[in-house]
């Protein structure tokens, strides 16, 4: 008895100190913490008035040396709202990091280069860039219900896809799910950065898993994967169970949320390099390429192209434009400097088809902005 006494005695004395030791944590990452976390499990948090410079040396061959990568104060890229908002043509950017361009410069990416060219064709526009890196469907909702809904741009514009990938119900520990005690002890949890901090590293090490991650990728030292396990037509299925219907709902969900607020949504397809083809410039098959462990290029593209076809499908179902980039725009390394991330010459590639499909849509809604055709 007495030596399960000494044992109890210790298991508590190890209990406490691990609790202290939480206890500390959590008060120095409220007085400093030094990592940016945007991403609290039920709001964001965004990087308002930052100024990023990258050195992209040794990192990347694709993108040039230094990066200048601002945010504005309302945490977005792009110019300050002018004060007389509601005369613009104002339009917002929403997406992953695919949309944010974390390591392309300030007017180097893809929103900067559409902002600019919609500029020559319509008078007052204002162009932001709301991505943010890892930002999936849910925290697109998030970010609409806590900040755009507020601001009230005229056009949203979502690119979305990729972070959903296998995602189920990302809701389903909410805050205003469960019964009263659970929601309580959620909203309690939800307000400790110790637990934000552990959710973060948790999401990062699965993105890195899955290859969502900054890296340039040399396609002509990349492994060859000719035939592909069975895994591959369980993890489809497994995806139309378990992910899509939700996915589905989130993004019905976005269109809804800006109908109801005045927003006219616009829904972007999700590009890959890898998929159909051959890459024009190394010449290596997309196809077979290995992307993961078990998976080649083929089997990756059928994941997304998955979501690609929700995406399709709500836009045609509710009546919105579809952009569809991801048939539109050329597998080519050239536009890549990984699977997803854009290089300089890739962003200008993604502006133009955008506004090749956005601005005529855009004159026919708003020919208040449009500016005379030069004889």
């Amino acid at each position: 008895m007495l030596k399960l006494n000494r044992v109890f005695k210790n298991l508590g004395i190890f209990l406490g100190g691990c609790l202290v030791a939480l206890l500390l944590l959590e008060g120095l990452l409220r007085l400093y913490n030094p990592l940016e976390i945007r991403f609290k499990p039920d709001r964001i948090v965004l990087p308002v008035n930052k100024r990023y410079v990258i050195d992209n040396t040794g990192k990347f061959t694709k993108l040039p040396a230094r990066t200048v990568h601002t945010k504005n104060g309302l945490g977005f890229r792009g110019e300050a709202p002018p004060r007389n908002f509601q005369a613009y043509l104002t339009i917002l950017t929403i997406g992953g990091s695919t949309t944010e361009c974390f390591y392309l410069s300030d007017g180097r990416t893809w929103p900067d280069l559409l902002g600019r060219e919609l500029g020559r064709e319509f008078n007052r526009v204002w162009l932001n860039n709301a991505g943010l890196d890892g930002a999936t469907t849910y925290r697109h909702i998030i970010l609409m219900e806590d900040y755009v809904v507020k601001l009230k741009p005229k056009v949203v514009l979502f690119l979305f896809g990729i972070n959903d990938v296998g995602a189920g119900d990302l809701a389903a520990t909410g805050p205003r799910h469960g019964n009263s005690l659970g929601r309580l002890w959620r909203a309690l949890l939800y307000r400790s950065e110790v637990y934000a901090l552990e959710q973060n590293l948790y999401h990062y090490l699965i993105a890195q898993s899955r290859g969502l991650r900054h890296e340039q990728i040399d396609l002509r030292q990349v492994e060859t994967l000719d035939r592909v396990p069975e895994t591959a037509a369980r993890t489809i299925q497994a995806y139309r169970t378990h992910s899509l219907p939700y996915f589905t709902q989130r993004v019905e969900r976005l269109v809804k949320i800006c109908r109801d607020h005045g927003i006219e949504p616009v829904l972007i397809t999700q590009p890959t390099l890898y998929g159909p083809g051959v890459d024009p410039v190394t010449g290596v098959n997309l196809v077979t390429l290995k992307v993961q462990d078990h998976f080649n290029g083929l089997t990756m593209f059928n994941f997304i192209e998955l979501y690609n076809d929700v995406t399709r499908q709500v836009a045609q179902k509710d009546g919105v434009l579809l952009i569809d980039l991801a048939q539109e725009l050329p597998r080519n390394s050239a536009y890549y400097y990984d699977y997803l991330h854009y290089t300089e010459p890739g962003a200008a590639a993604v502006a133009a088809i955008i506004d090749r499909r956005l601005g005529p849509w855009l004159a026919r809604r708003y020919p208040a902005f449009r500016k005379p055709a030069t004889p």
